[in-house]
């Protein structure tokens, strides 16, 4: 019985199957500015672990008012307000 092994790490080729959100273009990009996701080289070969692919993605979600837990709503959200 062969088992579903997720790889660590991945190409970037590999990470677009992954993750749709990404774009192989923009990924080289930003790596050639040193920036976005974290990646490491191999030699000559790129790899993105799958970790910081999923923190890269997922590491700045957007909080709706559903997700707010403060309880002044109703007359206007003052906790951001210095």
């Amino acid at each position: 019985m062969e088992k579903n092994i997720f790889p660590v790490a991945v190409s970037p080729e590999e990470a677009v199957k992954l993750f749709p959100c990404l774009n192989l273009g923009t990924l080289a990009n930003d790596r050639s500015k040193r920036r976005g996701c974290r990646f490491y080289k191999i030699g000559k070969k790129v790899v993105y672990r799958v970790a910081d692919l999923e923190q890269y993605v997922f590491g700045s979600p957007v909080q709706t008012i559903e997700q707010h837990d403060c309880e002044c709503l109703a007359g206007g959200c003052h906790c951001n307000e210095q």
